[in-house]
């Protein structure tokens, strides 16, 4: 896949910069698109492969549940009807954030850690879950692809070729002129901007946010761009920000009540959990021991969170500990919290009471995905593979699209049970939506040994679906 993404990218760059504004239908009409809405979802959906294939996504329960939650409760709040958002982070330290075909919104690392409140992230992704329930994407891009597979290698490169570091596999394989003109590829026009920002303002509001924060996010980052010497911030590139835009935007605001609501704890977990990501040893605790010295930080709480993560990181159990200790004295209960302390205990080699961490964390979390997989992930490690097996059928009664407890059903029966491997493999990539990966799977597991007449009618009802499926989208790309 990787060798046929980097020639689609380079096939694609061959061609001269693209019009994409001419001529745009009426704003309020999307029929004319040669795009359906299946359409969208496939060439996301690929993209999305693709990005999963250049190690473009963040591989962090925590992190992308968070997101999951905040974009579901605007989904919900607007109640927006027959489209199922995919929210993801991006393993980029860049200030960016992109919505793709078919309800897939990434948010790099850096635009997280940029946003000064909860408010200001959630209107970031409310502006980009308005780029796609207007289908922007289509309405500007498919006259212009009527090969979707170009459309896709577009997409793709787009998306990382946006990336700040700009020297990703898939990136490589265009120059910087032509990485750039395929960043903007992703840039939408002055009107569909406005329509972004003002049907994201009623997202936002849906949200139980603050719609006022969509002005000064932007209004911050217009100030801070002018001091920035090359121009770089990848947002401002695909998102122009103009101080027309933004004064529409604050008047627009001004017909929306005041909501003073605070930054949760998980956004502020998370955001260290991030900015740990892009740090190194002891640079990190000396910066989170002059953010506590000099009092410069959010949340003081998050700041112990980001320095027992560090000592942790550096193998220190004990001052680990110590800084969990403050966190906890600080903070609300949170299930961040517990999972930082079963991984202090299993760095100390204390299985036993990583699992109780988990357990104490579910009784007052039982939905939290983190602390399942994580008390399922102990339970093997110690060898009880009944109890593990057991909690994994239960959890899959209660959520039976969770595709990481497929994967850790895939593990218990890895060197025991093929059919039943394979099966849970299939599965996993299935409500990833990797529906490639998944039909190998059942294709595996249908010429494994075992009888079980459910399973193998499930695999076969699954693997009709998908073939029928792929068949049809394969036939449609022609």
């Amino acid at each position: 896949m990787k060798k046929l993404l980097v020639a689609l990218l380079a096939g694609a760059t061959l061609m001269q910069p693209i019009a994409l504004y001419a001529d745009l239908p009426d704003l309020g009409e999307i029929s004319d698109t040669s795009l359906t809405l299946a359409d969208e979802a496939r060439i996301g959906r690929d993209a999305m492969r693709a990005l999963r294939e250049e190690g473009a996504i963040i591989d962090d329960t925590e992190i992308n549940t968070y997101l999951q939650a905040i974009g579901g409760r605007m989904a919900s709040g607007a109640k927006i009807p027959n489209l199922h958002f995919t929210f993801f982070g991006v393993n980029d330290y860049g200030i960016n954030a992109f919505a793709m075909p078919g309800g897939y919104i990434g948010v790099n690392a850096g635009l997280i850690l940029t946003s000064q409140s909860e408010g200001e992230l959630a209107s970031v992704i409310g502006h980009e879950m308005a780029h796609v329930t207007q289908r922007h994407i289509a309405r500007a891009q498919a006259a212009n692809f009527p090969n979707q597979l170009i459309m896709l290698a577009t997409i793709a490169a787009a998306v990382l070729a946006s990336r700040a570091g700009g020297g990703q596999a898939a990136a490589g394989a265009v120059n910087a002129g032509m990485g750039l003109a395929m960043s903007n590829q992703l840039a939408f026009s002055r009107d569909f901007e406005r329509e972004a920002d003002r049907v994201g303002m009623q997202y936002l509001s849906a949200g139980g946010f603050d719609v006022r924060n969509m002005p000064q996010f932007f209004e911050r980052m217009q100030q801070v761009n002018r001091f920035n010497d090359n121009n770089a911030y990848a947002f401002l590139r695909t998102h122009p920000v103009t101080g027309e835009r933004i004064s529409e935007a604050q008047n627009r605001a001004e017909g929306y009540p005041v909501k003073m609501k605070p930054d949760s704890t998980d956004y502020l977990l998370v955001r260290e959990k991030l900015r740990l990501g892009n740090m190194e040893g002891q640079d990190a605790i000396k910066y989170y021991e002059a953010a506590l010295q000099r009092r410069l930080f959010l949340s003081e709480g998050a700041v112990w969170y980001g320095m027992a993560r560090a000592r942790l990181a550096g193998h220190d159990t004990a001052g680990a500990r110590q800084a969990l200790s403050e966190a906890r004295r600080l903070l609300p209960p949170d299930p961040m919290l517990f999972t930082l302390e079963a991984d202090i205990d299993r760095e100390s080699g204390k299985l036993s009471a990583a699992l109780v961490a988990y357990r104490q964390g579910l009784a007052a979390f039982p939905d939290n995905p983190a602390l399942m997989q994580g008390e399922l992930a102990a339970l093997i490690d110690t060898g009880d593979r009944v109890t593990a097996l057991a909690k994994v059928r239960t959890r899959l009664d209660r959520f039976p699209a969770d595709s990481e407890l497929y994967r850790l059903q895939a593990r218990l029966y890895s060197e025991k049970d093929a059919l039943r491997y394979h099966a849970a493999l299939g599965n996993a990539y299935y409500f990833d939506r990797r529906f490639e990966a998944a039909l190998e799977q059942y294709h595996l597991a249908a010429k494994a040994p075992g009888e079980d007449f459910y399973l193998r009618s499930s695999i076969e009802a699954r693997t009709r679906e998908l073939e029928k499926m792929l068949k049809d989208e394969k036939n449609k790309a022609k």
